[in-house]
């Protein structure tokens, strides 16, 4: 299952994934991809008066960058979501992890 949004857990944004096909296609390395995920995922502040979250900015253009999530189906917890890609609707680009080598 995937989906798209802020968040995880969010409502999402408009759906775009029938025009993923005609966008660019960059693999990030599995290990980059690891440290984005936990920085996004993990990284949230909460001060009592503002909350912070990193989000992640298109390298090209700057704008920030829609998430789209896995739900990694995990016997220990139920599931677990994780950041399948991130997508620049301006630029027509998709950020997808390489697979690690066994």
């Amino acid at each position: 299952m995937s989906r798209r949004g802020s968040e995880p857990g969010s409502g999402g944004t408009a759906d775009f994934s029938a025009d993923l096909a005609s966008f660019a296609v960059r693999s990030v390395s599995f290990d980059e991809w690891v440290d984005i995920d936990t920085l996004v995922h993990r990284s949230s502040v909460t001060s009592g008066d503002f909350d912070y979250v990193l989000r992640p900015l298109c390298p090209d253009c700057g704008v920030e960058a829609e998430i789209e999530y896995e739900t990694l189906e995990l016997e220990a917890d139920g599931g677990r979501e994780v950041i399948s890609a991130l997508v620049c609707a301006p630029c027509q680009v998709l950020w997808e992890p390489d697979q690690p080598e066994d």
